[in-house]
Order: structure tokens, then sequence, then C-alpha cells
């Protein structure tokens, strides 16, 4: 359920640039990245992600590449 509320989040992102949702999104790849029930991979890229999106939850900030 958290990975399906992540992608919604994302998306919505996507759509807006909004910083709140980019801390939203943050949040929810930290708690999947130490969720002992998600995949170890899907723990591993939350882990690897996590900084870049919260760099993107502050206000103008530089932009950063997500790929």
């Amino acid at each position: 359920m958290v990975a399906a509320a992540l992608l919604y989040l994302m998306t919505h992102y996507a759509r807006t640039g909004c910083p709140r949702l980019a801390l939203c999104v943050a949040r929810h790849m930290q708690c999947l990245a130490t969720h002992p029930d998600a995949e170890p991979v899907l723990r591993d890229i939350c882990a690897a992600l996590h900084g870049a999106w919260s760099s993107a939850a502050i206000p103008d900030a530089p932009p950063s590449s997500f790929h």
C-alpha cells in the first residue's frame, strides 16, 4: 500500500513540482527503505533516491536528476 501511495505522490509531483509533495515522496521513500517486509530491491532503490527527493523538497533548490 505504501508503494501505491508513493507512485500516486510522484505522479502529482510531476504535474505540480510542489516541494511539499516532494517531501511526502521523500518520507515515503524513507519508510520503504527501512520497511522489513519490503522487497530488498525496493528498499535499495528507495534508499538511493531518498536524497534526491529530499533535495527537491527544499524550495528554490536547484533541480536534481532522478535518473
